[in-house]
């Protein structure tokens, strides 16, 4: 009888790959995603199966004559959840971002931006943050590889009034890449496991806040000394394949990315005026840190919609945290002026090549 595979057991391994169409084929160079949600990495090749109607059928039911699967023209994702630690969050932002400015010494900052302001990106061409993500399910040699491979969405949640993992930040979304093979030789041994120490966590030891005057102004009125209960963070990307070859496969990538934060507020008589902000369209900013002290060190990062550009109010904030009358603010971002929506910056001790 053959051994049953944990899904606790799976490992994922995530690098930066510099050139499309080429996968990294370094086995021992991956970087180990430990904190990923067991039973989260299922991926999906995006196959269709189809039926070709045509005539000469010999009668009502499906025929195998007639069937065909497409495996090639879709554009394969590899989903995911778990908990945001030091030591990887780095590749799931640029991912998403697309735009990374990293520092040549320790302790790395990296900036990063919205890809695609001036215009598309040329992924083809070189343009874009690419990865290789390796998953190897269980014991053995064989293993998924997923290449050119970005963020479709990410999700980032800081719950601040849950407890246990909860009150952690954590992370869902999906990568998705151009190509994604199966029964790959992959050894694992060597993938660098960077990511078990639990002091990594963020909102562990760290304290998130709306840090500054501005830190949350809408309609020129700063709410940062406002109790926040909850932050989301929703990266979508929107990517489609375009150009495809002729066997079917992505020649480029198509993105419409948006970035918005949702905060969750206490009702009250200074939250209370934002019921009105929403039906004028009024403008908002969010910076979200643990950096309060402005120092760039070792797992500090903060993510916002600064003064280079604009957030405005998509949905009506009025809600019910049980018993009680809430506020919560969804905010798109938006280019102002040419700027990026988002700007992100976060700091580590890898140099992750970007």
């Amino acid at each position: 009888m053959a051994v049953k595979i944990l899904s606790k057991q799976e490992k994922l391994g995530i690098l930066l790959q510099p050139t499309w169409g080429t996968p990294i084929a370094d086995a021992g160079a991956f970087k180990l995603c430990q904190w990923i949600n067991a039973g989260t990495l299922n991926a999906n090749p995006d196959v269709q199966i189809d039926q070709f109607n045509v005539t000469s059928q010999n009668g009502i039911h499906f025929e195998s004559e007639r069937f065909f699967a497409d495996a090639t023209s879709g554009l394969p994702t590899i989903p995911f959840s778990g908990t945001c630690e030091k030591a990887t969050m780095a590749m799931f932002l640029a991912g998403a971002m697309q735009v990374v400015a990293e520092a040549a010494t320790t302790p790395y900052l990296k900036t990063m931006t919205c890809g695609g302001i001036a215009a598309p990106i040329d992924f083809a061409a070189g343009s874009g943050i690419l990865h290789t993500l390796a998953l190897v399910q269980g014991d053995g040699d064989d293993g998924v590889i997923l290449s050119d491979a970005i963020i479709q969405n990410l999700n980032i949640v800081w719950d601040l009034n849950a407890r246990g993992v909860a009150r952690l930040v954590n992370m869902s979304g999906a990568w998705v890449g151009r190509l994604l093979e199966y029964e790959q030789t992959i050894v694992d041994a060597n993938w660098a496991n960077t990511t078990i120490a639990q002091s990594g966590f963020f909102n562990n030891t760290d304290t998130w806040t709306l840090t500054g005057a501005g830190a949350l102004t809408i309609d020129e009125v700063d709410y940062s000394a406002e109790c926040v209960r909850r932050v989301e963070l929703q990266i979508n990307n929107n990517v489609t394949s375009n150009c495809k070859t002729t066997g079917g496969k992505a020649a480029q990538y198509d993105t419409a990315p948006e970035y918005k934060f949702i905060v969750t507020l206490d009702y009250n008589a200074t939250t209370e005026k934002l019921l009105l902000d929403y039906t004028s369209g009024e403008t908002a900013t969010v910076i979200w840190t643990n950096d309060s002290a402005g120092a760039t060190t070792d797992g500090m990062w903060t993510v916002g919609i600064t003064s280079g550009a604009t957030g405005k109010l998509m949905s009506p904030p009025k809600i019910y945290n049980g018993d009680f009358i809430g506020i919560q603010l969804e905010i798109r971002a938006y280019s102002t002026g040419g700027n990026s929506p988002l700007t992100v910056l976060y700091t580590d001790t890898l140099d992750y090549g970007y």
